[in-house]
Order: C-alpha cells, then structure tokens, then sequence
C-alpha cells in the first residue's frame, strides 16, 4: 500500500475542533428572526462586514435555527424580481443608464418608489431554498473531522457551517454527569480552513508547490457531477465590461451560478471585479443605484476602484493562498500576460487539493 501523501496525513489527523480553536475572532453570533425584512437583512450583512447570517424561529420560547442565509441568496432574490425584466441588459436588452424608470415610476400609472421597492419589505423567509445551499441547515461539532468538512465544503458545495457543542458538567462526588451546557456556536467558513491551513503550511508538504494552473485542472476534475457550462467557467470566467450596469453584473452573477464576475476593460483586462457581497445594504435609496454603469456603482460602494487580486499560472498553490489571505478575498483571478482574465482559483478549488479520496 502506498503511503499517503504529507498533505493527506495531516488532514486526516484534524477536527473541527482544532479550526475552531485556531480562529482569533470567535464572536458572539449573529441572527435573525425569520419574520426579519430583506432590507434589514442587506443593513445587518453591511454593518457587521459577514457574507452569511442565521435565520431562527422561536419554538416554545427558544430560538430554533432553520437556514443560513447568505449573499448568494440575496442577489438571487433581487435577480428574481419582475421589476428588473425589462430593464437589464444582461442579454443585450436596455442599457440606457439614464433611464431611471423601474424607480421613478412616471411612466406606468403613477407607480411611486416605495411601491416599486415593496419586495425589501418581505419577509427572510421567503428567500429560503432559493440557493442549495440555504435549503437546510448544516451543523458540524468539534469531534468531527476535518475530512468530513472539506467534503461538505466541496462535494455538497457548502459555504460555511453552524458548528455547536454541548459540553458535560461532572459531578465530582458520584462522578456522574449532572447538566450539560451548549457552548458558544460560531461559523466556519472556508476561508477559516485555509487560513488554519497555511497556519500548518510546514505540515503540509509538496502539495504547496503545485502551480495555478494544475490547481484550476484539478477543480474541473473534482467538479465532473457539474454541468458542461459551468465546468467550462472554471477555464473562462464570468466577466462584465465597464459599460454595463450593476445590475447586469448581479443578474450575471445569478445566472452563471459564481459569487463573482470580473470587470474588464475594453481590451479584456481586468480592473475591478463584482461580488455577491457588493450587494450588501441595498436598501430603497440606493436601489437606483443598480442602474449605474458598474465602475460609478463599485465606487458609490467601497469609495475608490479596487484592483481585485491576480496571478499567474506559475503562481504555486502556496503563493495563492498566501495571496487571498493578506487580500481579505474569496478568488484570485488567473491572468495572462495582458492581464486578461483566463481562470480563476476560488477557496473551494484550493480546499478541494486537500479532500481525501475517501473520508
């Protein structure tokens, strides 16, 4: 039998438990009522700076959690609304971005803002089950492994996880158990696994050296249960110009099934890139602001044009990691010598060179 790789023989040697123990910001964790607004949900994301929120429903006195809703669903959820038909230019329609109809209402009967902005006032619940991931809650527990959350992570292609623990208190006089205590529960993210990853890079062997390149060709192998199209995303992304709308980047977004699209110019370069996240405080103010030419709402947004992290197909798995880390982001995007954007290498992609065959 062949030895496991150094890689494999530390994942298999891992918890839950010791990620959680690894992050240096456990908080105490925020979350909603079900009957909570979409338009609260956008300000709470936004104010906190987190990408993903629990939703519970009181039983009997006790809150009871019953999804994790993210960004994803969001964009989803205002990607739906019939509002917007007419107006995107998503596939070539509208692209005028001084026509500001879907919000003044002037030219349908007299339709004010607020009526036209009602759907912020819906309640969370009704965007649950718009993505797979927000159908049912994942719990995980510090005793699990950390193979077994990888496979989530990447086979059931979940985000992040509600990880809960009840801890046994002993009675020290007849030596048995007398309550039991829920400690703190908190999130896991992928993000939190690569970091805890590159904390034990010295652990982790030749793994660390493979290039950019062969880490895309390993997603696309990992990814065989997805459809043609969106294998064929891994090899070329999502991307928008600087002369589209915002709102034809989320519904991009929505469509294309990815948490991010690049912006590029009119060579193809990239400048910029929109995520799922840039969504977030989306209220009835600023719901105008979809209808902006992509740069003007990405500045409206973050105060200045950022220049999304890029690399290059010779870039080790090492080099990317460390790369997403230091730039606080979820993807890097794999350019060519013209800074064209020819891949992308997502948190997922990364966690994926480290599933065991078989957990």
């Amino acid at each position: 039998m062949c030895a496991l790789s150094q890689h494999i023989n530390f994942v298999k040697g891992q918890t839950v438990g010791a990620v959680r123990n690894s992050k240096q910001d456990v908080h105490t964790l925020i979350e909603i009522p079900i009957t909570a607004t979409i338009e609260e949900v956008f300000d709470v994301l936004l104010a906190e700076n987190i990408l993903s929120i629990p939703v519970y429903r009181l039983w009997r006195g006790h809150k009871r959690p019953v999804a994790i809703v993210n960004v994803t669903d969001l964009v989803a959820f205002v990607c739906l609304q019939p509002i917007f038909d007419k107006y995107d230019n998503v596939n070539g329609n509208n692209n005028d971005s001084n026509d500001h109809r879907i919000y003044e209402g002037n030219d349908d009967g007299g339709t004010n803002l607020d009526r036209k902005s009602s759907f912020l006032q819906k309640p969370i619940g009704e965007l649950i089950g718009l993505t797979p991931e927000s159908t049912h809650l994942t719990i995980c527990h510090s005793e699990d492994s950390l193979a077994y959350l990888l496979d989530l992570f990447i086979r059931r292609q979940i985000h992040r996880v509600l990880v809960t623990d009840k801890t046994s208190m002993e009675d020290p006089d007849v030596g048995e158990v007398i309550n039991e205590e829920e400690t703190q529960p908190c999130f896991i993210s992928q993000t939190d696994v690569v970091r805890f990853l590159f904390q034990n890079n010295h652990r982790l062997g030749k793994i660390l050296d493979t290039m950019a390149s062969d880490v895309i060709n390993k997603a696309i192998k990992v990814s065989e249960t997805l459809t043609f199209e969106r294998q064929n995303l891994l090899r070329q992304p999502s991307s928008v110009t600087i002369h589209d709308q915002a709102l034809t980047a989320f519904r991009k977004i929505h469509q294309d099934e990815v948490s991010a699209v690049a912006v590029v110019n009119d060579d193809g370069s990239i400048v910029s890139e929109v995520s799922a996240a840039d969504l977030r405080g989306l209220n009835r103010e600023r719901l105008s602001d979809l209808k902006k030419p992509v740069i003007m709402f990405l500045v409206s947004c973050k105060g200045a044009l950022i220049k999304p992290f890029t690399c290059h197909g010779k870039f080790t798995l090492s080099q990317v990691m460390a790369g997403i880390l230091t730039s606080k982001t979820h993807r890097a995007w794999v350019v060519d010598e013209d800074d064209v954007p020819i891949g992308v290498i997502t948190l997922s992609d990364i966690l994926a060179m480290f599933l065991p065959e078989s957990v």
